[in-house]
């Protein structure tokens, strides 16, 4: 139902607000590091459609940052399905290469296979950076817990809402959508309670 599951999502998002890209306060910290979500190896599909809607959304807002005000972009991620040649590091890099980033500018780390790894794959080579942070919105208080372990200063940069800002959510019928957010925040709920108290 589209109701809860929006609730569900809604206090996820609404964690961190929106830095536009005019935004100043993003132009003061030192890199932009971007999270790998997944990737489509399958040269047979066109270039878009290769991203799934996460990875399009995190590395599309990364490339508009860099192109407003340019800073180097982090990113990690090993290799991650069983018929994959390449790490998600390294097909990130390839989508900012296409966006006109300049190759120079892109550091990447093929290692991590989740948010923790990611971060501790990251965090060798971040160096106390003051870091912009983009990644999805609901996905944004478990990565800057992780990042803030390990003593780096995050400005978060939330990206694929599913959940509109300061819009409740309308009563409908049963649908896929609703499904799909309520697994993403239920995905994020489990994580936060597994960084908490578990491991």
């Amino acid at each position: 139902m589209t109701y809860p599951s929006v609730l569900l999502i809604k206090k996820l998002e609404e964690k961190y607000p929106v830095v536009p890209i005019e935004s100043q306060q993003w132009r003061q910290t030192q890199a932009i590091v971007v999270l790998a979500c997944n990737y489509f190896e399958d040269d047979q599909l066109p270039f878009v459609s290769r991203w799934p809607n996460c990875s399009m959304q995190r590395n599309l807002q990364a490339a508009l940052m860099y192109r407003e005000h340019p800073m180097p972009i982090f990113l990690a991620g090993d290799i991650l399905g069983s018929h994959d040649k390449n790490s998600q590091a390294s097909h990130n890099k390839y989508f900012f290469e296409q966006m006109g980033v300049d190759s120079k500018d892109i550091y990447i780390i093929p290692k991590g296979v989740n948010t923790e790894t990611e971060v501790e794959a990251l965090a060798s080579i971040l160096n106390g950076r003051h870091i912009s942070l983009v990644t999805s919105a609901s996905h944004l208080p478990r990565a800057v817990f992780y990042f803030e372990e390990k003593h780096i200063q995050v400005l978060p940069i939330p990206v694929e809402h599913f959940s509109r800002i300061n819009v409740m959510p309308v009563v409908g019928l049963p649908n896929a959508a609703s499904l799909y957010r309520s697994e993403r925040a239920i995905h994020e709920y489990l994580g936060l309670i597994y960084q908490r108290y578990i491991r």
